[in-house]
């Protein structure tokens, strides 16, 4: 275990009850979870009550975590699906990021459903939502680098079902910086190209979106994540409908030059419904829609350039 690992285990007795930042007080309830770098804890705000996420990062590491997010949070967290960032500050040896309470990861709900695979018709909106979250990261040239079950989170479930947000930016790095970079990701998510240290760009946070939506449609992960050996990446056979299937295998592209893109993949079938556009009293098809709903509208940006026709792309056949 290295130094940061044990400064953020301690107890978090240790961490104080009340914090101040400036005219803000914050009251501490309880611990939520760890991050990459940081232990993130539930504070209220004393004059308000309202809920917020306390993270406490090791100085050097909160530095550079809080540099992406001011970069991140430029854009419209909410449209952009994104953690959104209230206040930051120092104590002690720490740098302190308070962010919106979320609800629950995705692995909570998974363990919560007994391990009970989703049906795509769920997947579609968390796919959707993270697509535009890897399309803003793209246009600011960042690449989140840990993306997995625990790092995306249900806004209110209850109150807003398949409404989620990314989350945990301690592994965010500029595009430019990853070629100097191999240990990213963990494994069952890492992308081909990190595992044979080739060039790294942001398609492997595209693979590890599509190893957390073929992996919720199977119920476990779709990689081992005890080992990790090249033969691993000649896929698993996973049955599903044909559209997912068709975005997932893309998703899953070996070759990350073509691989498909946020905003292509945005415009995918799966996506969009358009194959479904004609079935307007099918009740799957209202209940998909009605699903859809959280999403936040898509407006379109200038398409990229085409690599591939879509259904002709050089994948592994067997990932499915």
């Amino acid at each position: 275990m290295s130094r940061i690992e044990r400064d953020i285990q301690g107890s978090d007795d240790l961490l104080p009850v009340i914090l101040k930042s400036g005219k803000i007080t914050y009251l501490r309830e309880n611990k939520l979870g760890q991050g990459s770098f940081g232990k993130v804890l539930h504070y209220k705000i004393q004059d308000t009550s309202e809920d917020v996420a306390v993270k406490f990062i090791k100085r050097k590491e909160g530095l550079q975590e809080l540099k992406m997010l001011k970069k991140i949070n430029a854009f419209d967290p909410d449209k952009n699906c994104f953690l959104k960032m209230l206040d930051h500050f120092e104590y002690k040896s720490f740098i302190c990021v308070v962010s919106e309470k979320l609800d629950q990861t995705l692995s909570d709900i998974f363990l919560k459903r007994n391990q009970r695979p989703f049906d795509v018709c769920e997947l579609r909106p968390v796919a959707q939502q993270l697509l535009v979250a890897l399309r803003a990261l793209k246009a600011i040239g960042l690449v989140h680098c840990d993306i997995k079950l625990n790092n995306v989170m249900f806004v209110n479930h209850q109150s807003y079902p398949y409404k989620v947000k990314l989350i945990d930016f301690g592994l965010v790095r500029e595009k430019p910086s990853l070629r100097r970079i191999s240990d990213i990701q963990i494994v069952g998510y890492k992308a081909p190209e990190v595992v044979f240290d080739c060039p790294l760009d942001e398609a492997v946070d595209m693979w590890s979106v599509g190893c957390v939506l073929a992996g919720m449609y199977k119920a476990k992960h779709l990689y081992p994540r005890t080992c990790l050996k090249p033969s691993e990446y000649m896929g698993i056979p996973i049955n599903t409908y044909r559209k997912f299937k068709s975005l997932i295998k893309q998703m899953l592209c070996v070759d990350q030059k073509t691989r498909i893109t946020p905003e292509e993949a945005l415009n995918h079938n799966f996506i969009t419904m358009k194959h479904l556009s004609e079935r307007t009293k099918d009740p799957y098809v209202t209940s998909a829609r009605e699903i859809m709903s959280v999403c936040e509208p898509v407006t379109t940006m200038q398409p990229d350039a085409p690599k591939r026709h879509p259904e002709h792309s050089v994948y592994f056949d067997n990932v499915f």
